[in-house]
């Protein structure tokens, strides 16, 4: 669990198999390159959601070098949602000419929530379902799934801050696929129960 590992420094490295290394290193250029698109906006712009993006991106991006090795993995095809989940948002949400200010608000909120729960995250981070460590610390004491709240609060505000009738369907895909990533990854963690039954809650205190 977060703060209890012992193995010394550039063992996570060789732990793991060379397969793993180029996964991890490409999906990190990857989320790199994304970080300087929006620190490209941001210098062109001043947008302050494009530094939060670009924190939240070179978090990722690291954290993809650093994650642990996979103790078990999912099915092909549950990665292929898991992958396809992380692509939707830019496919189901477009910009609109009208919305409301309180979604720049929830925006705000919700950056600093996903970089706080990527933090929270570290080397167990990921994208397919697999157990990497079970993780307990920081904003995984409030709600199980910190995370993914943050990301659908994110879309919210943006659906909010460009209303359409297509962003909510976008939003509310989103949410669907959200869940169904939830069920598989609670399923294939080792140790989930007994965390779930000290933290209730997976998306929202109290509701769910």
């Amino acid at each position: 669990m977060w703060g209890v590992k012992t193995r010394t420094v550039g063992t996570w490295w060789t732990a793991k198999p060379l397969t793993d290394k180029l996964l991890d290193v490409g999906v990190a250029l990857f989320w790199a390159f994304h970080a300087t698109v929006y620190l490209a906006a941001l210098l062109r712009t001043g947008n302050w959601a494009d530094l939060g993006l670009v924190v939240f991106y070179t978090l990722v991006a690291y954290f993809f070098i650093r994650r642990e090795p996979a103790r078990r993995t999912a099915p092909w095809w549950q990665t292929a949602v898991a992958v396809a989940s992380v692509f939707w948002p830019m496919v189901g949400l477009r910009a609109a000419p009208r919305g409301l200010w309180v979604g720049d608000l929830l925006q705000a909120l919700a950056l600093v929530f996903m970089i706080m729960a990527a933090v929270s995250l570290g080397p167990s981070f990921g994208i397919a379902p697999a157990d990497r460590g079970l993780r307990t610390q920081g904003m995984y004491r409030v709600i199980r799934h910190p995370l993914y709240a943050a990301e659908l609060l994110f879309y919210v505000g943006y659906t909010l801050a460009n209303w359409s009738w297509f962003n909510v369907l976008g939003t509310a895909v989103a949410l669907l696929l959200t869940v169904v990533r939830i069920r598989w990854e609670e399923s294939i963690i080792d140790g989930y129960d007994a965390y779930a039954r000290r933290v209730r809650w997976r998306l929202v205190p109290f509701i769910w």
